[in-house]
């Protein structure tokens, strides 16, 4: 019976010590799996710091750009205003300067922005990243903005070749700049592709003003993000 007993007693205590270590190491995978999570987190909020500075720069690259393009398409906009006033009272006074601006319908603005930043973030999956709804919802609103811009450039440059340069080929001499054809200048045909060309220089004027002020809320959106004081 005291076998018995003294045998029970430490099988007790080789339950008891079992146990024991089993909680430990428990306790030790979790503590590991906890200071894994808690690196994992860091890692990843630090490429989300990233991706935010990332984008940042990048608009900022197409905020300059947009200024430099507005300002040569409001340019243009003011001279193909001008011409067609020229034409609608049909003065011949200033028939030089009308011909240099109908040269001057070639002319037309291009946004070239530094990259497809929205494209970008969804292809390589670091969209996922961003846990800023905000931000997010903004870059797709300024993607929008650029599409729409893209789509007037591209339609004002199908003018240019299809309609313009038929048109005017002939009518100057731009060697000499000399007017061949002066009663063209004046001619329906010409002054509907300078309506044109003007109501498109209008609409990129206002695409141009809707992506800056995209710009200018994404980058607000993504200083108080990383904490930036104003």
């Amino acid at each position: 019976m005291r076998f018995e007993f003294l045998s029970g007693e430490r099988f007790s205590k080789y339950l008891l010590y079992a146990v024991g270590e089993i909680v430990l190491l428990v306790i030790g995978i979790l503590i590991a799996l906890q200071i894994n999570n808690w690196n994992t987190r860091r890692i990843e909020k630090a490429n989300e710091k990233k991706i935010y500075q990332n984008i940042r720069r990048q608009v900022v690259d197409d905020r300059n750009e947009l200024l430099r393009v507005q300002a040569f398409n409001n340019f243009y906009s003011g001279q193909y205003e001008y011409a067609n006033r020229l034409m609608l009272a049909n003065d011949r006074s200033q028939i030089d300067t009308l011909a240099i601006i109908v040269m001057n319908l070639s002319r037309y603005s291009d946004f070239q922005r530094s990259g497809n930043i929205y494209e970008t973030l969804v292809n390589s999956g670091e969209l996922k990243l961003l846990k800023n709804r905000g931000i997010t919802s903004q870059l797709q609103k300024l993607e929008v903005t650029y599409n729409y811009m893209n789509m007037l450039e591209k339609i004002h440059w199908e003018i240019i070749i299809n309609e313009l340069s038929p048109e005017v080929k002939g009518v100057i001499n731009y060697a000499t700049l000399k007017i061949i054809k002066p009663e063209k200048l004046y001619s329906v045909e010409l002054q509907n592709i300078l309506i044109e060309s003007l109501f498109l220089t209008k609409g990129k004027e206002g695409a141009y003003n809707q992506a800056l002020e995209d710009i200018k809320a994404l980058i607000g959106l993504i200083d108080e993000e990383l904490g930036v004081e104003k």
